[in-house]
């Protein structure tokens, strides 16, 4: 949901920053921490046991 919200060439940083402005825009970071969306798991952890053994070796 973050990432629909953001503009695409927008920084994070000047994405909250944008969002702070409003106090209805901060309600909804408010609402927003803590979630997070994962629409594959199996290869998410894959990835990160990859990234692991990158780094190990």
């Amino acid at each position: 949901m973050l990432l629909s919200i953001k503009g695409t060439k927008e920084s994070f940083s000047n994405f909250f920053e944008r969002m702070v402005i409003s106090r209805r825009n901060l309600d909804k970071l408010k609402e927003l921490r803590g979630f997070v969306e994962v629409k594959d798991k199996d290869d998410l952890l894959k990835e990160i046991s990859e990234k692991r053994e990158e780094i190990r070796y």
